[in-house]
């Protein structure tokens, strides 16, 4: 099958305008994206990217079908018969609209389309030929996102997971932003090559998602994934559809049982796995999954990795002081946090080894822009990112 196509139990995002979601594909499965009800089965082989609009389901006035089409028209093709010179005149006293909630209702559970809805508003509003030319595209535009019919199917992307997840809850991702994101991969020079260490303490998988993605599939390098529950937050792993044989490479261990077996179970993990036929009578015990997992951290950290990262809702001198001896020299480590003053903490206790030198503290400052003719500005609502300290180990 086209690796393009969309198969029944991928991981997929369906947009509507600027809203997003994620939604794993099940058989006879539907999804509920705000208001709106849709049955998914009609998008299974088609292509990613491709738009589907809303139609409603026979029999059913809240349940909606998607069927494939190839473009969407737009709300401003509406003609419209003249416009005001000011709104001085205009007084919003909620009696300017001549549907009833009931009728607009009823127009929305016959057929949703938006045009023809917005049309419909516009020719009974009292007011609205005496608005502004501006202020008839925003009221279009405002309508048109309420009763908006299509949604686009879109492949996982590990921009797309950081947007949406610092969207849903920045505290999911310990605040990670996408323009942060993109400075921890560049810093920590993450490559389809040697052993790469990471501590994540709860960024829903976006961080181990970004670095597996980095690293790539048909090659050597290995991820150690280092987190301090019993199991790690894997959502945005997942999410990303990875091959097995990438998800192989990927060892997820939790901090203090893998330095257990590092420092008291040398021999275990030492000594080559043997193989030979298991008899059907033998009673010896297995080794639970977890084990296995220690062992090939440990014969990975023996050697040294090429990067460490670390984002931590904790306090990161004490982890970064355990993980920073298997960092080799001539390599970076990247810590990120929501805040200043524990990176200022590991600054200076870095700053008093003699193996680090270049350390420093960045932090982004990331503005979207509203793009339109005589109306470009930066967006109202602006978010601040965390900080990243970065630091060169020296070859001893």
């Amino acid at each position: 099958m086209d690796d393009n196509a969309i198969k029944v139990g991928d991981f997929v995002i369906v947009q509507r305008q600027g809203y997003t979601k994620l939604h794993k594909l099940k058989e006879h499965g539907t999804l509920s994206l705000g208001s709106f009800n849709m049955e998914m089965d009609n998008i299974v082989g088609e292509k990613y990217s491709d738009t589907f609009q809303m139609k409603n389901y026979p029999g059913s006035k809240k349940l909606f079908t998607l069927e494939k089409v190839d473009e969407i028209p737009s709300v401003l093709s509406i003609n419209i018969e003249k416009s005001g010179a000011d709104n001085r005149n205009i007084t919003d006293d909620g009696q300017s609209q001549n549907l009833t909630t009931e009728e607009i209702a009823k127009l929305k559970s016959e057929e949703l389309n938006s045009n023809n809805i917005v049309g419909k508003l516009i020719t009974n509003s009292r007011t609205f030929n005496e608005k502004t030319e501006y202020s008839q595209e925003k009221y279009m535009k405002k309508k048109e996102k309420k009763y908006f019919e299509y949604v686009q199917i879109r492949r996982p992307t590990i921009r797309l997971l950081a947007t949406m997840f610092y969207r849903q809850d920045p505290t999911k991702t310990l605040g990670i932003r996408s323009d942060d994101l993109s400075q921890i991969i560049t810093y920590s020079n993450v490559q389809a090559q040697g052993t790469h260490l990471l501590y994540d303490s709860g960024t829903s998988g976006l961080l181990p998602a970004a670095l597996l993605n980095q690293i790539g599939a048909q090659n050597p390098a290995h991820l150690v994934h280092v987190h301090p529950g019993n199991e790690c937050q894997k959502s945005a792993i997942v999410a990303m559809n990875f091959p097995q044989e990438q998800l192989a490479r990927c060892i997820n261990v939790n901090l203090y049982s893998v330095l257990r077996c590092f420092y008291q179970n040398k021999d275990a993990y030492n000594s080559e796995p043997q193989c030979k036929k298991i008899k059907l009578d033998d009673s010896a015990p297995k080794k639970p999954g977890w084990q296995i997992e220690n062992e090939k951290a440990c014969r990975l950290l023996e050697v040294g990795v090429d990067s460490l990262v670390v984002a931590a809702k904790e306090h990161p001198v004490s982890i970064v002081d355990q993980l920073v001896r298997f960092l080799k020299g001539g390599r970076y480590l990247v810590v990120f946090s929501a805040t200043r003053e524990p990176l200022q903490d590991l600054y200076n206790h870095l700053k008093e080894r003699l193996d680090f030198i270049y350390i420093r503290i960045v932090s982004n400052f990331m503005r979207s822009y509203q793009v339109l003719p005589d109306r470009t500005h930066p967006e109202v609502n602006m978010t601040s990112g965390g900080y990243v300290l970065t630091g060169f180990k020296l070859v001893s």
